[in-house]
């Protein structure tokens, strides 16, 4: 059993250290690192893949925030001000996912790159990005998971013991990264990587979020009995099938 805990913020030498906010800037560091190398095993220009990574944060800041929003929305209405306060928190992967990969389309198509030669590139790059990031997610303990009886499963105040969700999201992610590392040299087709990428992604962001607490005060709205996240994984899986059947018909 972990006791509760919520690290948002931690003092160190009289300065004022912001664990979920430096775990986030991590992951965009290690991401954009792991993106540069890829690309330099291509012959892709740099300054190209810094302006194609800039334009994917852009999507992704704008994205996770209106995701939220969109998640709250009657909140959001009555004090509109509060939407632009993202430093308080409230960003949606999905919903980053979304906007970096419309502002990362434009971008490339502009430049007129390979999308999937692209996609491939940063399909590692996003998930060593989750693991990092979301560690910063666990030490503030943001996402209460469901009742278990697990023996690490967390304590909180009111005595009930539940699923450390974030920290099941963290080790997906490295684990994704593992899969997909180890895929790279043996998938030869552009664009195979980035699919494994979504399917993964999206088969377990469904599962997971089974785990995640209901009808609690921090719970994530519920559509039909599940997350805005599961559906849209559903939707995910539903566009992959779909793809992939019509590739082997045509």
């Amino acid at each position: 059993m972990i006791p509760f805990f919520s690290y948002d913020q931690i003092k160190i030498f009289g300065i004022t250290f912001y664990p979920w906010g430096f775990f986030l800037g991590l992951a965009l560091l290690f991401s954009y690192l792991i993106l540069i190398r890829e690309a330099k095993k291509k012959n892709i220009e740099e300054k190209k893949i810094l302006a194609l990574f800039l334009w994917v944060f852009l999507g992704v800041v704008i994205g996770s925030r209106l995701g939220y929003v969109f998640q709250f929305m009657s909140q959001y209405l009555k004090n509109p001000i509060e939407i632009f306060k993202i430093a308080q928190g409230g960003v949606v992967f999905y919903g980053g996912f979304i906007g970096g990969l419309i502002l990362g389309w434009r971008y490339i198509k502009k430049n007129k790159l390979k999308f999937l030669e692209m996609g491939d590139m940063m399909a590692p790059a996003i998930a060593f990005g989750i693991f990092i990031g979301r560690i910063g997610c666990f030490l503030i303990n943001d996402h209460q998971g469901s009742l278990t009886n697990l023996p690490w499963a967390i304590k909180w105040m009111d005595g009930s013991l539940r699923h450390p969700i974030a920290l099941y999201l963290s080790l997906n992610g490295l684990i994704l990264f593992l899969i997909l590392k180890y895929l790279k040299k043996r998938l030869n087709q552009p664009g195979q990587l980035f699919f494994v990428f979504l399917f993964y992604y999206a088969f377990s962001r469904f599962i997971f979020d089974f785990l995640r607490a209901s009808g609690t005060i921090l719970s994530d709205p519920r559509y039909y009995q599940l997350t805005m996240s599961q559906w849209i994984s559903l939707l995910i899986l539903v566009i992959l099938f779909v793809s992939y059947w019509r590739r082997k018909t045509i």
